[in-house]
């Protein structure tokens, strides 16, 4: 058993066509609304999948602004390039890199902004140094990133199994993961760590609807998302099995055997780099 969930590697055209309309394009638009129209600036783009909000902040930004966007996977930047290059790719450059050892001198870049971006690093708070270290003197940071509360629902369904079923290295899984969905000041403290100065997260709730709880473990978007932590905290084999199914026909039983929804917290940490 792994001692922390692990994700594969998502298929790009899931990526595109199912989580980034679904989920992460809510989150993208938190940035968007952050960002003025015409305004000049080098804006810096971690963890970018296939392009989204880069290339819709593009259209907003004037002339002389330029996009550089980072991913780890070059699968996903290869949907992006070719996003660009249909839409305006003039401006806009990428490059496979990690958010937690950026290959650019200091000073360069007047904002940083990622979208779910902290979530896929194995170390958030190097990825925040490394984002102040880029920004010019009152450069700004924008991150998105799921909040305590996010899929709160399955998450205390798979407390209940670690209960009912007397596995208490399941209820010990349940809290690692639920820990990686940070509070808010949770998150305004690690930015401020990193040394960055008026810290502050906005938050904004949503919910995702499904047909059902037969269909929750096996959803596109879960899949991608969330599947391998709820997987990871049941278990292994036939026994992991028995957790899953007690989840899902908790669910069930929970919103009576019709269609439900799941909630998202989702959080914009903002700060800037002092003077």
């Amino acid at each position: 058993m792994a001692s922390r969930p692990v994700a594969a590697e998502v298929d790009p055209a899931v990526w595109e066509s199912v989580v980034t309309p679904r989920y992460a394009a809510i989150f993208g638009q938190l940035i968007l609304r952050e960002i003025g129209r015409g305004t000049r600036e080098q804006v810096l783009d971690i963890a970018c999948g296939t392009g989204h909000p880069s290339l819709e902040l593009l259209k907003r930004l004037g002339e002389g602004a330029r996009i550089v966007a980072i991913d780890r996977s070059s699968k996903l930047l290869d949907v992006a390039q070719r996003r660009a290059l249909r839409d305006s790719g003039r401006r806009i450059f990428f490059k496979v890199a990690s958010a937690e050892s950026l290959r650019f001198g200091e000073d360069v870049f007047d904002a940083v902004f990622g979208n779910l971006a902290l979530q896929s690093t194995e170390s958030p708070s190097r990825a925040l140094s490394e984002c102040k270290r880029v920004l010019v003197r009152g450069g700004r940071l924008l991150l998105t990133q799921p909040l305590s509360g996010t899929f709160e629902e399955v998450l205390d369904m798979l407390r209940e199994a670690a209960l009912k079923l007397d596995q208490p290295d399941v209820a010990s899984r349940v809290e690692t993961v639920a820990a990686n969905y940070p509070q808010p000041d949770e998150l305004v403290a690690l930015a401020r760590r990193a040394g960055f100065v008026d810290v502050s997260v906005k938050v904004d709730s949503f919910r995702l609807p499904f047909r059902g709880a037969n269909v929750i473990l096996t959803d596109p978007l879960l899949t991608a998302v969330a599947m391998h932590e709820w997987r990871w905290i049941a278990g292994d084999g036939a026994n992991g099995e028995r957790v899953l199914d007690h989840v899902r026909g908790a669910l069930d039983t929970y919103f009576g055997g019709g269609p439900l929804s799941l909630s998202v917290e989702a959080g914009l940490l903002m700060a800037r780099k002092p003077d």
